[in-house]
């Protein structure tokens, strides 16, 4: 029988999202997140990730 081959790495599906330049919210939200994971609170910081990635912007409508 054969060993086992070395660890197996796999990529993030969902890259960390990035704030929307002049959104506060966007901006607090990472803020908050960097405190979280500082402290520890890798929860909270999940939230603040999830709250960044469904945060909704208006976009010019088209016409």
């Amino acid at each position: 029988m054969q060993g086992l081959s070395g660890p197996v790495h796999l990529a993030d599906p969902f890259p960390e999202p990035q704030p929307v330049e002049g959104c506060d919210v966007c901006m607090e939200l990472v803020k908050q997140r960097a405190a979280h994971r500082k402290h520890g609170h890798y929860g909270k910081a999940a939230m603040c990730t999830l709250e960044l990635r469904n945060h909704a912007h208006r976009r010019k409508a088209i016409r």
